[in-house]
């Protein structure tokens, strides 16, 4: 199976498949945050449910993060294409980023095994992260495209970056996220 895909994707094609993964994976998050987080915002760490205007649209929230880190993941894959094509080896950043979404996806799959329970995000982590970071790193390592140190500098760079962008986006968010419609027949009656 490995030599039909080896085959049929290039190393180049699977560097641009990165940010591909990424938004798929996180149009699921988009797509299901507001109705699947608004329940269980008292059961969220403390710092979650600072991060959020609850008073305000959540996927809004959300989604300006997402866009923040799908800017730098882009960014670096185009870095990435362009090392490769010129016969380089990637680069620390690119490796991280690679590790974070493997990382995330079996967080996702484990919350959700934990809690016996959908989780936001555990279907694409589950038929898109882990399957495509796990192919990725197989490939990149038998075409010698990964130094070990790269990849653990660049988990150590990613890693954090990826939780400061969050910040950012969250913040971000709760300035342009619009307020929340009162449900119908949720006004006050005199």
């Amino acid at each position: 199976m490995f030599a039909l895909l080896n085959d049929w994707i290039s190393l180049h094609l699977l560097i641009w498949l990165l940010p591909v993964a990424f938004f798929l994976h996180d149009g699921e998050e988009i797509v299901v945050v507001e109705r699947w987080i608004r329940p269980r915002k008292h059961t969220l760490p403390p710092l979650m449910q600072r991060a959020l205007n609850w008073d305000k649209n959540i996927t809004v929230q959300f989604a300006t993060a997402v866009a923040l880190i799908g800017s730098l993941i882009c960014l670096g894959t185009g870095v990435a294409a362009a090392a490769v094509k010129d016969g380089g080896k990637l680069g620390p950043v690119f490796l991280g980023m690679v590790a974070v979404m493997l990382l995330d996806g079996i967080k996702h799959v484990g919350l959700s095994l934990k809690k016996r329970s959908y989780t936001v995000g555990a279907v694409t982590a589950a038929l898109v992260e882990i399957p495509y970071a796990s192919y990725t790193f197989y490939r990149f390592y038998q075409a010698d495209l990964v130094e070990p140190a790269a990849l653990w500098l660049g988990i150590a760079i990613v890693l954090p970056l990826v939780f400061f962008l969050i910040g950012i986006g969250f913040t971000l968010g709760r300035w342009i996220a619009p307020f929340r419609r009162p449900a119908a027949g949720a006004g006050r009656h005199i």
